[in-house]
């Protein structure tokens, strides 16, 4: 699965997608000369109908281009922050990714330009 972001639409789907995705603060990447962020995180899976396999989190990249500057606020070390949702403020060119606790990552970039991707890759529980 993979899933551009350039509009309210496709934000308000990645960021019910990510809801309450669990990421450590290693996993956030911004390169300034690039201007680009990443964040990889993990999404608990929903547990099948009559499925017998023990459930699992997958892994997710969530990337924005265009980023100027990337504010993160670690307020507390914890194993693993959890993502509520992410806004983005057009007029401000503002985009935040709000946390259930302990961490605040805002962004400044001049448009909404995002991927979400889904990388394959598995967290036994």
């Amino acid at each position: 699965m993979q899933l551009g972001i350039a509009n309210a639409t496709d934000l308000k789907l990645a960021a019910s997608t990510l809801h309450d995705a669990r990421f450590k603060a290693e996993a956030i990447v911004f390169d300034p000369a690039a201007r680009t962020f990443t964040l990889h995180c993990w999404v608990l899976e929903t547990k099948r109908k009559g499925a017998d396999t023990p459930r699992h989190r997958m892994g997710y990249r969530l990337s924005f281009a265009n980023v100027t500057d990337a504010k993160v606020i670690v307020k507390e070390k914890v194993d693993y922050y959890e993502l509520s949702t992410i806004r983005f403020s057009e007029q401000d060119g503002k985009l935040d990714l709000i946390t259930h606790y302990a961490i605040e990552i805002s962004l400044a970039a001049e448009q909404l330009d995002g991927n979400l991707l889904k990388t394959g890759e598995t967290l036994p529980l």
